[in-house]
């Protein structure tokens, strides 16, 4: 009990100490707040804080509600919180309340008979969410504001009498300031008061004038009960109203009154209409006294009020009401004119009956739902609309555009990359009331070539080239191969997936006519590259950049309605071949091949021999025409939706890129070749060799080759990978330092870098004389011409590795001897040679070495492999000799079992 009472003494005089330091923090006072270091040690000294085994609550997120944050500053330490940062949180807030948030039964019965599940009860939330007043009142105190004991009055005096007084009303309810006589103030208004003031300082203080003001005004205190969140008895400022009481007392609950609060005073009662203080009319000039007693009764009649109007909700009613004034509440319907008021009354017998047509002087009754719907279904008489790649989008009078020319207006008014070869006309069937979509040439329709006529309703889409970019985009062509769309976002290419899912056909092909689709496993498919020149040496389809063309958003025009990507698709042609812009053009009707080739941008420059390959999409038919010059077959020859045209031109006499030659040529550096052009057309393109060349060192390196056999060290990597798995799982052994190893030599095998070389002939005199070894040429090849060197490399498991000076005729052991011999971890009959054009050739260096003498030319390298077999009958060995020591153990312990 001692230590307990010590205890808690010592904890008291913390608690002490931490508020007197809190008391002498700069600005504490004024602010009148306790700095959170003082409160946290006070909660620490009360066993409230830090403790072990105590659990703290996390701390929000960044950005979620509930952030510890001051405005202007966001939870991280130095980082401004944007204007728009707060204004997303209080969305979030917003959203997650309205999840939580639980209907009261007034609610839940109104949205069960209209139907609309977001009625609420009017008023309420303001209410709630108003947050107490704080500080003190600022600006002028109108003339009928009534003094009382405890307000302060400053009066400034001016003439020949310059002096300033501040006097408070005493408990007698008078003034007295200065020489002047007092002056009964309590129960007064400012103005009254104030003429009093004046008066006096007249009659008393000569050539004087006086200026009244009021200073601090008194507090009151007011009681507030019923209906609110926290009923009490609440000290105001005498400015006071009855809205300021209220949300001190956290506001009326959706139980309570807000058209009958009762103000409650010595002189009597006064009903209270809240509505005024919510827009609702305009709001009463009451002041609080102190001792009033405000009470909020229990809500009163209700109706409710949905349909086309600016604020649907549930009102409460004061006395009697006509439809009009509910309508009022609610803002009014949404639409002047072509609105009808529908009514839903309750009986006596409980039975809930519709009255439609009910005049706007119609009086309501408690309990009604009012119905604000359209005369009509919403339809409109007598408009068209423009809409799409427009600079000025919305409805025009049918009246003033008869025709899709009327509509649109001049050709020289459209923006300059409109799409003129097809727009969408939008319209609905007088016969079926369906919606169809029926494509038109814009370019046709504005030039007088045709006349479409419009009809009421009808919705006319212009498309520009970027909306034509985009269906020929690989997302587009990989939600018509029927895999995930990589553009969730875009409400086109989500519709255009569902199409495809649902109806499996190849209406949508045309996407996809003219792209390399590259299959990349069971069910997977990806669009690897467009286009009809893809080059002939492109043999690894894993090179092709994927998605290099993917836009990185929706098209805006097919976003406003989600139909136009599928519409577009259906109605295309695919031009393919020596054409800038490859791809699908969706066309109205048929074109000329002509007018294809303009939409696809003209020609590659330098196309020459063209013939075109049309191919029929109904008759499955083929044909090829030739084209010469100003042939008339570009405007005669007509395309239908679905057909693939084709322009084929002689391939460019010129490889991609331009091969490297460097070293020991008369003129090293890139050349431009042509296709079909050798090693030996090239070197002399080059001037030739010089004199201290050495082709037979030439260093020939392929982007091709060097593909390949980076591709054969991953394909190596992946079987020894493997292999060592299924070492692993057959081995007893526990050891890892094995494993680890071989792991460690199958990265390096996998991150390995290959070279590209290509064992080729170079030296000129030989090419002339063997034309047949003669390397033909592709682009990116490099060729390297080395110095003739003087040297024999001699590496591997030799004495001293080197380089030797080269003798010509000396053979391989000879060098092998220059180097000090063969170690004894050498294996000697593994040993091989590299020869400075690439080869290698194993050498003997045993017995059999005269027979198979080997004389190395310069520059050639001379390799001694380790053995490792010894490593391997050394671990053989120890694992015996662990075998018989175990032998050895047992056979013991059995002998000595035995004697026993």
């Amino acid at each position: 009990m001692l230590h307990l009472g010590v205890s808690f003494l010592h904890r008291v005089l913390a608690l002490g100490c931490a508020i007197a330091f809190a008391g002498v923090i700069p600005g504490a006072a004024g602010a009148q707040a306790i700095d959170p270091e003082a409160l946290r040690a006070i909660q620490r000294s009360l066993g409230a804080g830090d403790t072990a085994g105590a659990e703290r609550p996390a701390a929000p997120p960044p950005g979620e509600p509930g952030e510890a944050a001051g405005p202007g500053m966001g939870g991280l330490p130095g980082r401004v919180d944007t204007l728009e940062e707060q204004q997303l949180r209080r969305a979030r807030a917003r959203a997650e309340l309205a999840e939580l948030y639980e209907p009261t039964p007034l609610e839940r019965d109104f949205r069960a008979r209209t139907g609309d599940r977001t009625l609420r009860q009017f008023g309420y939330d303001v209410l709630q969410a108003a947050p107490a007043p704080t500080g003190g009142r600022t600006g002028a105190v109108g003339d009928s504001y009534v003094l009382g004991i405890g307000d302060e009055v400053q009066v400034v005096f001016r003439g020949a009498t310059n002096d300033s007084r501040t006097a408070r009303v005493d408990r007698d309810g008078r003034l007295i300031i200065g020489q002047l006589r007092p002056i009964p103030a309590a129960g007064r208004t400012l103005a009254a008061v104030r003429a009093d003031i004046q008066a006096e300082t007249r009659a008393t203080l000569l050539a004087t004038d006086a200026f009244v003001s009021v200073g601090q005004v008194r507090a009151i205190s007011v009681f507030v009960g019923g209906e609110v969140e926290r009923p009490g008895q609440y000290q105001l400022s005498s400015l006071a109203d009855v809205m300021t009481a209220i949300a001190q007392a956290g506001g009326v609950r959706r139980t309570g009154t807000l058209r009958q609060v009762r103000l409650v005073r010595a002189g009597g009662a006064t009903v209270v209409d809240l509505y005024p203080f919510l827009g609702i009319g305009a709001p009463p000039a009451l002041q609080l006294r102190d001792g009033d007693r405000i009470v909020v009764p229990v809500i009163g009649p209700t109706v409710a009020v949905t349909g086309a109007v600016a604020r649907p909700g549930i009102y409460e009613l004061r006395g009697s009401a006509r439809a009009a004034d509910v309508l009022a509440f609610a803002g009014g319907p949404l639409r002047g004119r072509g609105a009808d008021i529908v009514v839903a009354r309750v009986g006596s017998d409980g039975a809930e009956r519709f009255i439609r047509g009910v005049g706007r002087e119609a009086a309501v009754e408690a309990g009604d739902a009012l119905f604000v719907v359209g005369l009509s279904a919403g339809g409109a008489v007598g408009r068209v609309v423009l809409d799409g790649h427009v600079d000025n989008p919305g409805p025009r009078p049918l009246a003033t555009a008869r025709t899709v020319a009327d509509l649109v207006g001049p050709v020289e008014l459209l923006r300059p990359d409109t799409y003129q070869a097809f727009a969408v006309l939008e319209r609905v069937d007088p016969g079926t009331g369906a919606r169809l979509f029926e494509p038109v040439n814009l370019a046709r329709e504005l030039r007088g070539m045709t006349a479409t006529p419009l009809r009421g309703q009808d919705r006319l889409f212009l498309l520009s080239r970027a909306d034509i970019a985009f269906l020929n985009s690989v997302a587009v062509r990989t939600v018509v191969l029927g895999q995930p769309n990589p553009l969730p976002q875009c409400r086109s290419l989500q519709r255009l997936a569902t199409l495809v899912r649902d109806t499996g056909s190849l209406r949508f092909a045309a996407a996809t006519r003219g792209s390399l689709v590259v299959r990349e496993g069971e069910g997977q498919a990806a669009v690897a590259a467009t286009g009809a020149n893809l080059g002939e040496t492109v043999r690894d389809t894993s090179r092709l950049q994927r998605g290099a063309d993917a836009p990185t958003g929706c098209a805006p025009v097919l976003e406003l309605e989600p139909e136009l990507l599928a519409v577009l698709l259906e109605n295309s042609v695919t031009v393919t071949g020596a054409v800038r812009q490859p791809g699908a053009y969706p066309i109205a009707g048929s074109a000329t091949a002509g007018e294809l080739l303009a939409l696809a941008e003209g020609l590659v420059p330098g196309t020459t021999a063209l013939s075109l390959d049309v191919t029929r999409a109904l008759d499955a038919g083929f044909e090829s025409v030739p084209l010469a010059a100003g042939d008339r077959a570009m405007s005669e020859l007509r395309l239908a939706v679905g057909d693939d045209l084709r322009f084929n031109g002689r391939q460019p006499a010129f490889e991609t890129s331009a091969v490297l030659v460097s070293g020991e040529v008369m003129r090293p550096g890139l050349y431009t070749i042509r296709k079909g052009e050798t090693l030996s057309q090239l070197l002399a393109r080059a001037g030739g060799l010089t004199e201290n060349a050495y082709p037979y060192g030439a260093i020939f390196t392929r982007q091709r080759v060097r593909l390949a056999e980076q591709e054969g060290f991953r394909r190596t990597a992946r079987e020894l990978n493997n292999s060592l798995l299924a070492v692993t799982a057959r081995s007893e052994s526990r050891g890892t330092e094995g494993l680890q190893g071989a792991a460690a030599l199958i990265q390096l095998i996998a991150s390995a870098e290959a070279t590209g070389r290509v064992v080729v002939e170079a030296d000129p005199r030989v090419l002339a004389i063997r034309p047949d070894l003669d390397t033909l040429l592709e682009a990116g090849d490099s060729i390297s011409i080395p110095k003739r060197p003087n040297y024999v490399l001699a590496l591997g498991d030799v004495l001293n590795p080197g380089a030797l000076q080269f003798v010509d005729g000396k053979p391989a052991e000879a060098y092998l001897r220059d180097a000090g011999g063969t170690l004894a971890t050498a294996d000697e009959g593994r040993a091989y040679i590299v020869f400075p054009n690439g080869l290698a050739q194993p050498i003997r260096t045993g017995l059999w070495a005269a027979r198979t003498r080997v004389t190395p030319p310069p520059g050639s390298t001379i390799v001694v492999p380790k053995n490792i077999d010894p490593l391997y009958r050394l671990s053989v060995f120890r694992d015996v000799s662990s075998i018989i020591a175990n032998l050895a153990v047992s056979a013991a312990t059995v002998g000595v079992l035995a004697t026993r």
